[in-house]
C-alpha cells in the first residue's frame, strides 16, 4: 500500500511539472518568440510603442527601458513572418563601465530566469540564461562588445529557427 501512495505522488509530481513547463511561454513579457508578425507586433507595440523605424524584417526602437535600464537601441527581428529575434543594446564610455553595468544587468536577470556565467578569452564575462522557445538552449545571452567605435552591452535574444 506505500509503495502505490508514492508511486501516485509521484506521477502527480510529474504531471505537475510537465504541466507547468508547457504552459511557461518563453518571449519578452507578453511578447513571444515564433509568434506570428502580427501577433507579435501588436504585444511589443503595447510594450514598446511604435518603432522609431523599420528597416525590412526589422523594428528599430531608440532610448528604451527595459528590466529597470536604458537601452540606446532596441531591435526586434522577423524570419518568415515570425519573430526570431530582439536585441538590445546599451553604450558605454569604456569597456571598465560596460563590464561594470554588465554585472548589475545580470544581477536583475538573474533573480527571473536561470542563468550560467561563462569567462571568455579576453577576461570578460558572458552570461547565457532562460529556456529557449524550442526547449532547447537559452532565452538570451548577455555580454559586452565593440559597435561602431565604442563599447556596449547587450541583451541578444535569439536568433531562433521556427519551423514552418
Amino acid at each position: 500500500m506505500n509503495t502505490l501512495y508514492l508511486h501516485i505522488r509521484f506521477l502527480l509530481i510529474l504531471i505537475l511539472m510537465t504541466g507547468c513547463l508547457s504552459v511557461s511561454a518563453q518571449g519578452i513579457g507578453e511578447v513571444r518568440f515564433g509568434s506570428s508578425r502580427e501577433v507579435a507586433s501588436e504585444a511589443i507595440f503595447q510594450l514598446f510603442g511604435q518603432p522609431s523605424s523599420t528597416a525590412g524584417n526589422c523594428y528599430i526602437y531608440k532610448n528604451k527601458e527595459f528590466e529597470g535600464f536604458h537601452w540606446n537601441e532596441v531591435l526586434f527581428r522577423f524570419t518568415n513572418d515570425r519573430l526570431t529575434e530582439a536585441r538590445f543594446f546599451m553604450n558605454q564610455r569604456s569597456k571598465y563601465e560596460a563590464r561594470r553595468k554588465l554585472t548589475a544587468i545580470s544581477k536583475v536577470l538573474a533573480k527571473k530566469h536561470v542563468m550560467s556565467m561563462d569567462i571568455e578569452d579576453d577576461g570578460n564575462h558572458f552570461y547565457a540564461g532562460g529556456k529557449s522557445p524550442l526547449y532547447y538552449g537559452h532565452l538570451f545571452t548577455l555580454f559586452i562588445s565593440p559597435r561602431e567605435g565604442r563599447w556596449t552591452d547587450q541583451l541578444r535574444f535569439g536568433p531562433f529557427e521556427f519551423k514552418n
